[in-house]
């Protein structure tokens, strides 16, 4: 039997979420000094820095609308 994997919450999430964004880079970054926090990063495919740094999952997903949203809104 092959050991399995073990992921934090972290990546599991983040595993959710990719496919449902495939025109983002999703990424999160673990930090524990001071205490204990993630940061929750995303960029449109081919960006070359974060557009998005987020303080939860859930904000990262209502950042990604936004941006989309204003990309729309907006004429290039």
């Amino acid at each position: 039997m092959a050991a399995q994997e073990i992921k934090s919450w972290d990546e599991r999430q983040l595993e959710l979420l990719r496919p449902k964004y495939p025109a983002w880079e999703l990424w999160a970054v673990r930090t524990i000094y001071p205490k204990p926090f993630t940061t929750w990063c995303a960029r449109p495919v081919g960006h070359p820095v974060a557009t998005i740094n987020a303080d939860s999952p859930e904000r990262l997903i209502e950042e990604i609308r936004q941006q989309e949203q204003d990309a729309l809104q907006s004429p290039e």
